[in-house]
């Protein structure tokens, strides 16, 4: 072989490295791009924050060292959830928790239909500035309304109940408690809840009609 031919021979070989290491670098960069997508579409996720049942997140009334603590389960699509809320939770609590018996707390427990996961979500919006319990009033009186739970409507009820509209607004936009009734539901279910409403009340699942009795049972002792 020729001196020439010796160079065109390395030149080709040279050629050919160079074009396996583009393709190699190519490949590693789809790659690399391919996984900030997936991080990205997974992100919010990652930021979604979890179900929150401590009172300084408004989902709960009365003092933490009452001698009888109650959880209420409850959705707004829910029709006994509706009649509790209306026409007896104010009594309870007046009687129960304003005067130190009873410590209460609120937890969703949505369905799967998206009108239910939307009040879920815009309650914890709501509870981000304190006014859950005035915001959940509205959500059960237009529980059985056409559209009832549409972003739109759900920031009317934020104005309605005085909430900061525009801060609200941007929650429900962000998405940052889209999973948080996946978390309800999961810490409803891991007490034994399978109906709303349901009502833990310290170590005892009872229905409404349960409810007033054996809260004075356990008063008593």
């Amino acid at each position: 072989m020729t001196s020439n031919q010796n160079k065109r021979e390395l030149l080709r070989q040279k050629r050919k490295e160079q074009k396996r290491r583009k393709i190699y670098t190519t490949a590693i960069i789809i790659v690399a791009v391919l996984a900030v997508i997936g991080l990205l579409a997974f992100l919010p996720k990652l930021l979604s924050k979890p179900a929150n049942y401590d009172s300084s997140q408004g989902f709960s009334l009365g003092d933490p060292n009452a001698p009888v603590k109650v959880v209420t389960f409850s959705s707004y699509t829910c029709g006994y959830c509706k009649i509790f809320s209306e026409s007896m939770e104010k009594d309870f609590i007046e009687d129960y928790v304003d005067t130190g018996k009873v410590y209460y707390r609120y937890v969703n427990m949505a369905n799967t239909s998206e009108e239910s996961i939307n009040a879920a979500e815009a309650s914890h919006c709501a509870a981000d500035q304190n006014k859950f319990f005035e915001y959940k009033g509205f959500l059960y009186t237009y529980s059985s309304a056409a559209e009832g739970f549409s972003l739109e409507n759900l920031i009317r009820y934020a104005k309605s109940a005085r909430l900061d509209a525009e801060a609200f607004e941007a929650c429900m936009l962000s998405d940052q408690y889209s999973k948080a009734h996946i978390d309800d539901r999961n810490y409803a279910q891991s007490n034994g809840v399978t109906a709303t409403p349901t009502f833990l009340v310290n170590d005892q699942l009872v229905y409404s009609n349960e409810l007033i009795t054996t809260v004075e049972d356990l008063l008593s002792n």
